[in-house]
């Protein structure tokens, strides 16, 4: 148990002293993130979605929450444990994947009935889960640069 405390983002050595300033980013806002994504994911599994079954039949519905919770685990996962940033890459690439469908299936294919307002505020809001996760790709390509500069250089003078 104690290797995998340190293994994980909440060990004490787990962020180095340059990257402190992204200590609550990665130990509090990045995991709450994803366990709210889970949650999401099983509530569209569990209880459906009204304005995805306008779209989706039920069973796909199922499907696509089940996919969007188990996706959303995969990324808390490389989270949780830095080692598995490759993991969090790729899960994080299908979850923005997931929501640009999901906005895009909301903005071309759904048909508003008659005296309801369009859907254009579910679809904002769904957008503004996007900001998160493609901040954190960023953040997860610019350590990768930075690993690979430092085995290019290894046993040379380092270039930061």
């Amino acid at each position: 148990m104690r290797a995998l405390w340190r293994a994980s983002i909440w060990h004490s050595g787990a962020i180095k002293p340059g990257e402190w300033k992204y200590r609550h980013l990665k130990r509090v806002w990045l995991p709450v993130y994803d366990v709210i994504a889970i949650i999401a994911g099983f509530l569209a599994f569990d209880l459906g979605s009204r304005l995805l079954y306008r779209l989706l039949s039920p069973p796909l519905v199922d499907f696509v929450g089940l996919t969007y919770a188990i996706i959303a685990a995969v990324c808390l996962l490389g989270v949780a444990f830095p080692a598995l940033w490759a993991v969090e890459i790729v899960g994080k690439v299908i979850l923005v994947g997931l929501i640009v469908g999901y906005i895009a299936a909301i903005a071309f294919y759904s048909t508003t009935p008659p005296g309801e307002p369009p859907p254009w505020f579910v679809v904002t809001m769904l957008a503004g889960l996007l900001p998160m996760p493609l901040f954190r790709l960023g953040l997860l390509g610019e350590e990768e640069v930075v690993r690979r500069m430092m085995r290019r250089f290894r046993g040379r003078e380092s270039p930061l």
